[in-house]
């Protein structure tokens, strides 16, 4: 039992450090991009390239970090069980939501032109 509460300690100070070391990788790359703002923008850009990979792989290397990289991987899985309609198939469902949206304008249309003529019958039947 005290081996076990000592692995959990263990496992709890780790991902503390892992955290604090990814927060401090991107704090240092904050501030070496303000700080360095005259060097070159290629040798920045590289340095906080190397300071992000390398707080991103810490991440990778936490608890949460691996649900988020099964996440990834299973979405991935996911994404390629679906299948995409063919070309012929999207046209031809988007040809019919164009005339089904037209042949229904036209209707409301229709509808509303005889209702406005008809309230403006009454309205004139009364003076």
């Amino acid at each position: 039992m005290n081996k076990n509460n000592y692995n959990r300690n263990k496992f709890k100070i780790l991902e503390k450090i892992k955290w604090l070391s990814i927060s401090i990788f991107l704090i240092l790359s904050f501030f070496i991009n303000c700080y360095f703002y005259k060097e070159q923008l290629f040798v920045r850009i590289f340095i906080i390239s190397f300071l992000i990979l390398c707080a991103i792989v810490t991440l990778m290397y936490t608890k949460t970090g691996e649900y988020i990289l099964s996440y990834i991987i299973m979405s991935k899985k996911e994404m390629q069980k679906i299948i995409w309609p063919k070309y012929n198939e999207t046209l031809y469902t988007t040809l019919i939501v164009i005339s089904v949206t037209i042949l229904m304008s036209l209707l409301l249309w229709g509808v509303d032109s005889i209702i406005f003529h008809l309230i403006a019958f009454i309205i004139s039947l009364r003076f």
